[in-house]
């Protein structure tokens, strides 16, 4: 596996032909090579409902000094920046306001605050957003603990607005856990 460097290599190709066997879902993920050993996720994009199928499939993993086999995206934390779609995003210039549903009064739902959110690129900038999320809090964390996430443009003063720094959401859903007795 020395050779999965570059995502043009046949390795890539027949890594993600094999996954797909197991279940169309899955896809995976690859450290960069630092010296560390590499790191092999499969993640499926959030379906909550194939997230024992990925554990089982890596507890199947061979045992290779060199690498490490992980399901699902484990968090990262908040400071990195991406390009979704040719649209830069930096989840530390984010802030979100918890919203509260009358008919899923438990469930956490997030309006994230998106500096300089284009209407011609809202696309992006949503899914984006739901991929700096699998990222920073991990893939578990994401699908289960957050029940709907929209965006908007960053209002002037967040903080005015009730919104609350991006970084401090891993915080904020152990607080909503606790308070709701979903922890």
């Amino acid at each position: 596996m020395d050779s999965m460097v570059d995502s043009d290599s046949a390795l890539w190709d027949q890594a993600i032909a094999q996954l797909k066997l197991i279940h169309p879902r899955f896809w995976f993920e690859l450290s960069r090579p630092d010296g560390a050993p590499r790191e092999f996720i499969i993640t499926v994009e959030g379906e909550k409902e194939i997230f024992d199928l990925a554990e089982m499939t890596i507890a199947e993993a061979p045992s290779f000094t060199d690498w490490r086999f992980i399901a699902l995206k484990p968090a990262m934390g908040f400071d990195f920046s991406t390009r979704y779609e040719n649209v830069h995003l930096e989840p530390k210039k984010m802030w979100f306001l918890p919203l509260q549903s009358a008919s899923r009064p438990n469930d956490l739902a997030l309006r994230i605050g998106v500096p300089d959110l284009k209407k011609e690129t809202h696309r992006q900038s949503s899914n984006g957003v739901l991929v700096i999320l699998d990222t920073a809090l991990g893939e578990r964390s994401a699908a289960l603990d957050i029940a709907h996430v929209e965006i908007c443009d960053l209002p002037q003063d967040p903080d005015k607005e009730g919104f609350i720094e991006l970084p401090d959401l891993p915080n904020y859903i152990e607080w909503h856990k606790r308070k709701y007795g979903t922890a």
